[in-house]
């Protein structure tokens, strides 16, 4: 799996298009220092996913992009899920505000009466295509510079970690969604049909303390989550 995953990233950056012949096997064992048990079987599971096709005595030839199939057990922010798979995202900010937060964000967020909130809306593309549309809320104690001194467009992560708040882990509820049309307008999308996935975000720190809730919603054909689930 781990050299799946490495053919993945090298087909990305080396800008293989669905038709493209793969290197050999020779050129994976040399490239990768594994043996050739390891790329074939590697090699099968892309075939099994439909990512390549072997035409027999020519070599393997790439049928489509791969998604970004992650495990959803793997808390990990968009900007380092991108990077992984060589994915130069450009982080597109279509807001930053500080709000009054509703009832439900001050209940997520456990925030007592006068806080206020966040809300952070962000584009991730890919080669001028929009992979994920992403709203964040946290608290606006949480980061207590001036909002227009701060580079929106990184990791919220390492921003958080910057200024002493460390995410330890995320409860998440996953949808398989729509846009709405006015969600479709804001990643610039004429139709709000076609598939997303929403996860729907809580992260705590170590101790438990909600910091941040996101909203992000991946576009359906470049991203897919897997885990494992056991009857015990």
């Amino acid at each position: 799996m781990q050299v799946r995953d490495r053919l993945r990233t090298l087909v990305v950056e080396e800008g293989l298009r669905p038709g493209d012949k793969l290197p050999s096997e020779n050129d994976l064992i040399a490239r990768f220092n594994v043996g050739r048990t390891s790329v074939r079987e590697a090699l099968k599971l892309l075939e099994q996913e439909g990512l390549i096709q072997t035409r027999h005595g020519d070599g393997r030839y790439l049928t489509s992009q791969p998604s970004l199939d992650r495990p959803l057990t793997r808390l990990e922010g968009v900007t380092e899920m991108l990077a992984s798979r060589g994915y130069k995202g450009d982080n597109t900010v279509l807001g930053v505000s500080v709000l009054e937060p509703d009832s439900r964000q001050r209940e997520i967020l456990r925030l007592s009466a006068g806080q206020a909130i966040v809300r952070l809306e962000r584009l991730r593309r890919h080669e001028h295509d929009v992979l994920l549309y992403s709203i964040d809320f946290f608290s606006r104690s949480l980061i207590p510079r001036p909002l227009d001194e701060v580079d929106w467009t990184g990791s919220l992560f390492q921003l958080f970690t910057e200024h002493g708040h460390t995410i330890a882990y995320a409860v998440t509820h996953v949808r398989a969604v729509t846009l709405t049309d006015e969600q479709a307008a804001r990643v610039g999308r004429e139709e709000s049909g076609g598939a997303w996935l929403a996860l729907l975000q809580t992260h705590h720190d170590s101790g438990g303390q909600p910091l941040l809730y996101s909203e992000d919603y991946h576009r359906g054909t470049d991203f897919a989550f897997h885990l494992v689930r056991r009857r015990d």
